[in-house]
């Protein structure tokens, strides 16, 4: 069955449901075979600025939702998005917020045990980034990456580069700032035996913490370390090994 709306202008509709009900449903769409890649609802658009399909709540308050996926399969998607386009700047998922607190998507792991992942991102390009994370304010305190753990052993950014040959990086940081920092740490706490940086190798040729200036001229500093208390220590160094060159 096919309906058709020939309106070239205006806010024509193709097919328009209605519901009243408090659990209703204007349209619903049933894919019934339990094979192949069938699809309960399907939308296509032509236009070069057009959307497949598009959800809108109107309500003002309450926790709504444009457009809702959910699966019951063990290995399922609630959302899945693709950009099939090989070339040029695509999204398969694209998400936007106009609040002042909003986020343009957010993501959350309900599951209380098992290793889980609020948002998971993979890139299989050589060239790739699995998150790439881009405050575009020129001014005010904003975050590329910001990431915060509640628990009393969380990491709020854990980085790690599973290859084992190469010069790979668990975590790399870059300032191009006239002023700027490459790392930062910050120990809010004041008590307690805190680390602004901590770093640990297990190799045994490791450094725990390494510091390279490159620039050939200038003031350089390999590192720099500053302590402002009465009873501190700039640098405080512990060989624990009883043997060797230590």
């Amino acid at each position: 069955m096919a309906f058709t709306n020939t309106e070239t202008v205006g806010s024509a509709t193709g097919v328009r449901g209605v519901s009243n009900a408090t659990s209703g449903m204007g349209v619903y769409g049933l894919a019934d075979s339990p094979t192949g890649p069938t699809y309960g609802v399907l939308g296509e658009n032509l236009s070069t600025s057009g959307a497949g399909v598009r959800g809108k709540t109107l309500a003002t308050t309450g926790v709504t939702i444009g457009v809702e996926g959910v699966t019951s399969s063990s290995g399922g998607r609630g959302v899945s998005g693709e950009a099939s386009a090989s070339t040029g700047y695509t999204y398969g998922v694209y998400g936007l917020s106009l609040s002042t607190a909003g986020h343009g998507v957010h993501g959350v792991a309900f599951a209380t045990s098992g290793t889980t992942y609020g948002g998971f991102f993979e890139s299989t390009s050589p060239e790739g980034r699995g998150v790439y994370g881009y405050a575009s304010a020129s001014t005010g305190l904003t975050y590329g990456v910001k990431g915060v753990s509640a628990s009393t052993t969380g990491t709020g950014v854990h980085g790690s580069a599973s290859a084992t040959t190469g010069p790979t990086f668990g975590g790399s940081f870059e300032s191009a700032s006239t002023s700027g920092t490459g790392v930062y740490g910050v120990a809010g706490a004041t008590s307690g035996t805190t680390y602004g940086v901590y770093g640990v190798s297990a190799s045994v040729a490791g450094r725990d913490v390494c510091g390279e200036a490159s620039a050939t001229t200038g003031q350089t500093f390999a590192g720099f370390l500053s302590n402002a208390s009465s009873g501190g220590m700039g640098v405080f160094s512990s060989v624990s090994s009883s043997t060797g060159m230590t």
